[in-house]
């Protein structure tokens, strides 16, 4: 599965697929844990329960692989059924806000790609141009959410 972005709105349901994406070997690489503690936590009608730290190391492991980031999707897709407006409110915010880091990034890239002292002195190397690219794309990716997110919080007001 390329990467969570589809509502899995459990823990449970967003374990299960984890665990066909990561296998044993990822989970155990990731956690340290194995995939049957993994599968106990997957199962609503058992106790157990996943630790907080395991989650962010699961969401790391699978940023790591291109497959997003399952859990903090999961907890995210949870608290917008309770209140979706405060949803978009909250995302607008944290967008803007790494969308002014992605900014500082970007910047930053192409400072040191026209230095004079950089890797082809004055001129753009490949490598700096693919950075620059890099940096440019995220910038358009966080811009492109931000709408997104006004979009629906339009949608959302029209149906009040």
């Amino acid at each position: 599965m390329s990467g969570y972005s589809r509502k899995l709105i459990s823990l449970e349901n967003t374990i299960k697929e984890i665990i066909k994406d990561l296998k044993d070997e990822g989970l155990k690489s990731a956690t340290g844990k194995s995939e049957s503690h993994f599968r106990k936590c997957s199962d609503e009608n058992d106790s157990q329960d996943i630790h907080h730290i395991d989650s962010i190391k699961i969401d790391i492991e699978c940023l790591k692989r291109g497959l997003g980031n399952p859990m903090l999707s999961a907890h995210e897709d949870m608290l917008e059924v309770i209140n979706p407006e405060y949803k978009n409110l909250d995302n607008a915010s944290n967008t803007l806000i790494n969308i002014g880091a992605k900014i500082g990034r970007l910047m930053e890239t192409t400072q040191k790609a026209i230095n004079p002292k950089g890797e082809s002195g004055q001129k753009i190397s490949e490598t700096e141009k693919k950075h620059i690219s890099k940096a440019l794309n995220e910038v358009e990716d966080k811009i492109l959410e931000l709408k997104l997110i006004i979009e629906r919080s339009n949608k959302l007001g029209e149906t009040e």
